[in-house]
């Protein structure tokens, strides 16, 4: 039976559906609100259905989540049984950000991976994940500039095992069209059989920056961007023929 995946930039839960909200809740970038609970609620219920999901821009318990970890938040809600959390960056009193795996599977051999890039920041979660047959998942969050990508998938692909048994997901900031994507592909002898899928902004999407990748042993199908508005990324999901 396929696995079900699913990979999502939470916006740490701030909920922006327009433009003008990045300044209406800019507040929501150092406080938490009332609000907040109810977006991890709605995040929580549509991970359900996902066997592995790979999260971004996750507040790991500052100030800003009411100084409680969101992953473990969602994966309590969500019946996520796995969980691996991973911290990229700290700002001192307000946030905790990092990347995190939940997963229906056990989770081994985690790895917290630093991308390089002239800002640090930018992490790479990979984890072993116990299936029937077992494969790697890496949880990825990268940098804006294009240079900094291309040097973070080259480091990417040394950490990635040779024999094509895994599974990138996260948010790339870039399309697969752009040359660092191309690159990776290339040089991982994977590829990406459709039209890459706007996902950002997600109110209006222009832009496909949001990816699930499989290496050359595996495929994938149903490949979609949800429908649900609750950051400023909309989430992807995808089956995956894991045998």
């Amino acid at each position: 039976m396929p696995l079900k995946l699913l990979t999502w930039n939470i916006q740490a839960a701030i909920g922006t559906a327009r433009f003008t909200d990045y300044l209406i809740r800019a507040h929501r970038q150092v406080f938490h609100t009332p609000a907040k609970a109810s977006t991890l609620d709605t995040i929580a219920e549509t991970v359900r259905g996902a066997d592995l999901v790979c999260l971004q821009e996750v507040d790991l318990g500052g100030r800003r989540a009411g100084y409680r970890c969101q992953a473990n938040a969602i994966a309590e809600r969500s019946g996520h049984d796995h969980l691996a959390i991973q911290e990229n960056r700290v700002i001192r009193g307000v946030s905790r950000h990092g990347n995190a795996i939940l997963s229906r599977f056990p989770l081994s051999n985690v790895r917290d991976l630093k991308l390089p890039g002239r800002v640090p920041g930018r992490g790479c979660l990979i984890a072993t994940v116990g299936a029937e047959t077992p494969f790697d998942v890496a949880c990825v969050h990268l940098s804006l500039g294009r240079r900094d990508q291309e040097l973070q998938l080259d480091f990417l692909s040394r950490h990635l095992p040779e024999n094509g048994r895994w599974v990138v997901m996260g948010d790339f900031n870039c399309s697969l069209h752009a040359s660092p994507a191309e690159a990776f592909l290339e040089k991982m002898h994977a590829h990406f059989d459709r039209q890459p899928e706007p996902t950002y902004p997600s109110w209006r999407p222009l832009r496909d920056y949001d990816h699930i990748l499989t290496g050359p042993a595996m495929k994938l199908g149903q490949y979609r961007p949800g429908p649900e508005i609750c950051s400023d990324h909309l989430n992807v999901s995808a089956e995956l023929d894991a045998d």
